[in-house]
């Protein structure tokens, strides 16, 4: 078999949050055909004890500290010597130094990196080919928020936007192919020379799946995904402002309930106000996503594809969304989910499927249907695997 190196940006287990469900997932495809070498940053203690499951598909895991107040250091460094704080921040000497000598024991015969930060490190491994995930365009988020911010804010976001844009523009000048998460990424990318290739995100169908119960739900809403992440945080926040209240009047039973690790401080505010509830981390998501009668994701900025919707589409629950969380993704508004923008929208639409249980079955039915048509991880990453095949 050939051998891949896979360099990722962070520890791609558990797959409890967007970046690491598609790194697993395409390690996990990619093992099947190749021996791969796990090269990865960590972040936290945990992640030097989660790593044995990857051991089990990878014929080696080196794992290298990054990050923390050392990170932001050369983050800043970066910045001043015209760089991305992001490729600053996730600059690793240690993780080179592990690379080198991997090197120098067996060629690799196929580099993959998964994300722009991690392009450095990986034009530095000679190979037959080098591939990169950008999965989203990020200095188009980056950009995003200098648009909606005030200075000096807008002014930093802005000119990481532009450091970033260097990254993806040297990744497709130097890489042998560019793979982005939709053909709306890809618009956004420009020009790609024939080398982007769209692979989109999948969903585990048989661990989100529906679950039978015999009473009706109560009213309640649910939202989930990494609420220290500013699109989580931002969405939620401006969902409970401008549309909560307006829910409770109408409907003084129902709750809110935000689900996902490392609430922020406006995150935990929201808790204090009356049906919202934060629970901060939590062993398993499938358990509030089941006793939620609606899922919704408002949010404001949005990049890729949002695994969250299609987590909860899986599990059978009826959805309610953005127009920015659905972009890039192959649904049928108004049949697989609804959309809502404005916060009337939001409110006459949640009170409608609350109100109709018929109506929330059938959504939640359909949309179980558009993910196991279209959004299997097994049909998701086959492209994935046939292109470094090519190498």
């Amino acid at each position: 078999m050939k051998r891949l190196l896979y360099i990722a940006h962070r520890v791609p287990y558990p797959p409890d949050k967007g970046e690491r469900v598609r790194a697993f997932h395409q390690i996990k495809a990619l093992s099947q055909r190749f021996r791969i070498t796990l090269a990865a940053l960590a972040h936290e203690k945990s992640d030097f004890a989660s790593s044995g499951p990857l051991e089990e598909i990878c014929e080696k895991v080196i794992l290298a500290h990054a990050g923390g107040k050392v990170g932001l250091v050369r983050g800043v460094w970066r910045m001043l010597k015209g760089g991305s704080v992001t490729e600053g921040y996730f600059h690793c000497p240690e993780m080179r130094r592990h690379l080198r000598i991997e090197v120098g024991r067996e060629p690799f015969d196929v580099v993959l990196a998964y994300c722009s930060s991690m392009l450095p490190p990986a034009l530095e491994v000679p190979a037959a080919g080098h591939v990169i995930d950008l999965v989203d365009v990020d200095s188009a988020k980056w950009f995003g928020y200098a648009a909606s911010a005030r200075w000096p804010k807008s002014w930093l976001y802005r000119r990481e936007a532009r450091a970033v844009r260097r990254l993806e523009q040297q990744a497709l000048e130097r890489c042998d192919a560019v793979m982005l998460v939709s053909q709306a990424e890809t618009d956004a990318l420009g020009d790609g020379a024939g080398k982007v290739t769209v692979i989109g995100n999948g969903v585990d169908t048989e661990y989100f799946t529906p679950r039978d119960r015999s009473a009706p739900l109560a009213p309640s809403l649910v939202f989930t995904g990494t609420m220290d992440y500013r699109p989580n945080v931002e969405g939620v926040c401006w969902f409970v402002r401008e549309v909560w209240g307006g829910l409770k009047r109408d409907l003084p039973e129902l709750t809110f309930t935000i689900v996902g690790r490392n609430p922020t401080r406006a995150v935990r505010r929201l808790g204090k106000t009356p049906g919202v509830s934060v629970t901060g981390s939590v062993a398993d998501v499938r358990g509030y996503l089941e006793a939620a009668g609606v899922a919704i994701c408002p949010l404001l900025i949005a990049r890729g594809v949002q695994n969250k919707i299609l987590e909860a589409m899986s599990a059978g629950k009826p959805v309610v969304a953005s127009p920015a969380a659905i972009e890039g993704l192959d649904v049928e508004i108004g049949t697989d989910l609804v959309q809502a923008e404005t916060p009337d929208q939001w409110r006459q639409r949640i009170l409608s499927l609350i109100g109709d249980s018929a109506s929330c079955e059938e959504l939640g039915r359909r949309a179980r249907k558009c993910v196991e048509d279209k959004y299997s991880w097994s049909a998701r990453m086959q492209p994935l695997v046939s292109l470094c095949e090519r190498f």
